[in-house]
């Protein structure tokens, strides 16, 4: 998780991606518009955490499938905060 979230250029952005996917599921396009962020960076980030067991799809491979956290990671997105804090970032 260290390299997903802080090891990586792209970490802040998929705090913010999973942040939002922790309040309201979502599919790349409503996440675009409600993190100002181009879509195909929203889809490279997608594909990452969906790589490591972060999020999972309501549907595989569908257009507009709804992304949700996995119950893996919920269960340990707690843990998470604090090693965010730890270095140095405000996000998540």
């Amino acid at each position: 998780m260290v390299y997903v979230f802080v090891g990586s250029r792209g970490g802040q952005n998929r705090a913010r991606i999973v942040e939002l996917l922790r309040t309201e599921p979502s599919n790349p396009n409503k996440i675009s518009e409600r993190l100002g962020l181009d879509y195909k960076t929203v889809q490279h980030h997608i594909k990452m955490l969906e790589e490591n067991g972060v999020i999972i799809a309501s549907s595989k491979g569908t257009y507009g499938a709804v992304f949700f956290l996995t119950q893996y990671f919920e269960r340990y997105f707690d843990s998470l905060r604090p090693m965010w804090a730890r270095f140095g970032h405000n996000q998540i």
